[in-house]
């Protein structure tokens, strides 16, 4: 009896010390950290963001890429219609379209990463689509450190 307890013991000392000496998980870094602030109310993969400041995390750099906006109505995770990798001289940015009457945001470009997020446009009636040509702006993304 005595030595069933003695390893019972034993085993269990082992498997406390092999779980502390064990490496601890290092924390997620996200892809890439940024901000930017939106002048007039745009929509984006659905959801409608309100003029303000923002601050948008990229997960990781795989696909689907997802990432984590957080604005003056509190987070949101959006994910992208298609994701394309191209370096291009400009700064990280986010392309807003204006049709109609509409604002939506089209694509996220991180410089950075050389990595596009494309995101769907929303359906427009008909008659907004016939009242011409539609437009776009480029916010600037500023890349944030931590």
């Amino acid at each position: 009896m005595k030595t069933n307890i003695s390893r019972i013991f034993a085993i269990v000392a082992i498997a406390v010390i092999g779980v502390c000496a064990s490496p601890k998980p290092a924390a997620a870094q996200d892809a890439f950290n940024g901000q930017f602030t939106l002048t007039e109310e745009v929509r984006w993969n659905g959801t409608l963001l309100p003029a303000g400041e923002y601050t948008v995390a990229l997960k990781s750099n795989t696909s689907p890429a997802q990432i984590l906006i957080h604005g003056p109505n509190g987070y949101m995770f959006m994910a992208t219609s298609a994701k394309s990798e191209r370096v291009e001289h400009r700064a990280s940015s986010l392309t807003v379209e204006h049709r109609g009457g509409s604002r939506f945001v089209s694509e996220l470009y991180l410089a950075d990463l050389g990595v596009e997020l494309r995101y769907s446009a929303p359906k427009l009636p008909n008659n907004e689509i016939a009242q011409g040509p539609s437009s776009t702006e480029r916010v600037l993304v500023a890349m944030t450190t931590k």
